[in-house]
């Protein structure tokens, strides 16, 4: 196989990495993301495929001097400069040394994990700022800096205090995977149960790929996630530790919110810490992308009817199935009689329902970005609050709006079709926004009953969609 055949997915992000090699100027990106999400494999990818002139060089936690050395013999194995590189023990000495050079043809740099430079040497990014704009600037470089602690990038390339603030000319931030991109991982698996993969283990590269399609779903699961010796099986507790100090505490916040408390004060109640505390505490988890906080669509961001979920799907699927018995699977309880007991058909279904609404406003944003749409959103999400027509709390699945048009959007995982009462509910829901035009669109695992069928055939203002038809 060829090395794009077995690299998955990632095509916009290389292009645009392409794009930034091939600019007749000096580049410098900073490419960001959560742990876990591929930054480092798609350098990787892209490194490979310009391995003559790319120096890929992993900072780690050691002293400033073993750094630069290891980034000497990365460099000397690139550009064949002879043995002195190996006397340079600082940044300085790096920098000092390319200002003598000349290279004809594009030169990348890639620095992984950056930020343990900074963290080693708080002057790192200062003596990095002076080598661009006094030498890299006028070169022919193509410098790429990557990390995963989120708030160490913010503080060092977008604070307008720091150094290298206006630096960068270029960002990408690297996602975890659609479910579209995702189902590409599983050729073998139905639609169905590609959904369901992706609903306990999310977009993440690397999970993805230990699940093999030749094997049941069921399998896996016993395998990686209640097998001791499975990769998921301590991998949050692994996540929080690397991420946060205090893991105790952000493991008692998510564990309120898996439990139903979805505002700050009943997850402050849970909790039983001061409020302030916990909110300061539920923005960190919020930047790392393992919780979404969410206002009603349309309202302002800062608006006090805020509510929090876990948006990261592994960690749902985590504290939903293995955390509260995690000390009967080791050695209490075999995985396989672990899951007949917990991994029953309603607490999947009810887990796979929560959890297809994600995956609904993935297929929801393709569609108005590509413009297939009657109408282009402004605002897209979920909404709740009062019908004032019905007199009563509604929640809408999803909702897109404009300020003429409004999409209403319900959102059923079930083995049953969509039935008439299901309809009117959703109808329903529709009172709550003011719009002069109403669309209605109906997300059912296996479609919708004949009376539904019957009576919406026709009208343009009603779409359907299928769990096949998201693929």
């Amino acid at each position: 196989m060829t090395l794009e055949e077995i690299f998955i997915g990632r095509k916009k992000e290389s292009d645009f990495l392409e794009e930034l090699y091939n600019s007749p100027k000096f580049e410098m990106l900073i490419l960001h993301g959560r742990r876990r999400v591929g930054k480092s494999y798609l350098l990787g990818h892209f490194a490979a495929l310009h391995e003559k002139n790319t120096v890929y060089f992993t900072a780690d936690k050691s002293s400033e001097k073993t750094n630069v050395q290891t980034f000497c013999e990365q460099l000397n194995s690139v550009i064949q400069a002879g043995d002195f590189l190996s006397s340079f023990s600082t940044w300085q000495d790096v920098y000092s040394f390319f200002k003598n050079q000349q290279f004809d043809e594009r030169l990348v740099i890639i620095i992984d994990e950056f930020t343990y430079l900074y963290n080693s040497n708080p002057a790192y990014d200062t003596g990095l700022q002076n080598a661009i704009d006094q030498i890299f600037k006028k070169m022919n470089i193509f410098l790429i800096l990557c990390g995963s602690e989120v708030s160490v990038i913010e503080e060092i390339i977008d604070s307008s205090s720091k150094p290298l603030y206006g630096r960068k000319t270029a960002d990408l931030k690297l996602l975890p995977f659609t479910y579209k991109e995702a189902r590409n991982f599983f050729p073998n698996y139905t639609d169905e149960e590609a959904l369901e993969v992706y609903s306990m283990v999310g977009g993440i590269p690397l999970y993805l790929s230990l699940f093999d399609d030749s094997r049941s779903v069921k399998e896996n699961v016993l395998k990686n996630c209640l097998s001791t010796t499975g990769y998921l099986f301590n991998e949050v507790e692994t996540l929080l530790r690397m991420e946060l100090k205090e893991t105790y505490f952000y493991k008692n916040i998510m564990l309120a919110i898996n439990s139903g408390a979805s505002n700050l004060n009943k997850i402050t109640d849970k909790v039983g810490e001061e409020s302030a505390k916990v909110a300061k505490y539920i923005n960190v988890l919020v930047n790392l992308g393992f919780i979404k906080k969410e206002t009603p669509c349309g309202e302002k961001e800062k608006s006090r009817n805020t509510l929090y979920s876990i948006s990261d799907n592994f960690f749902a699927f985590y504290f939903a199935f293995i955390f509260k018995n995690q000390n009967m699977l080791n050695g209490l309880i075999s995985p396989r009689l672990y899951y007949e007991r917990e991994f029953t058909k309603v607490k999947l279904n009810t887990f796979f329902g929560h959890r297809f609404e994600q995956t609904c406003e993935q297929y929801l944003r393709e569609q108005f970005y590509e413009g297939k749409m009657p109408f282009f959103a402004q605002k897209l999400g979920r909404w709740w609050g009062n019908n004032p027509v019905l007199k009563r709390q509604e929640e809408i699945d999803l909702l897109a709006i404009d300020e003429e048009n409004a999409l209403f959007c319900e959102c059923k995982y079930t083995e049953e079709k969509f039935d008439e009462a299901q309809l009117r509910d959703l109808q329903d829901s529709s009172l709550c926004i003011n719009r002069p035009n109403k669309f209605y669109m109906i997300f059912a695992k296996n479609g919708v009953t004949d009376g539904v069928q019957k009576l919406i055939e026709g009208n343009e203002r009603y779409f359907i969609v299928t769990a096949r038809e998201m693929f």
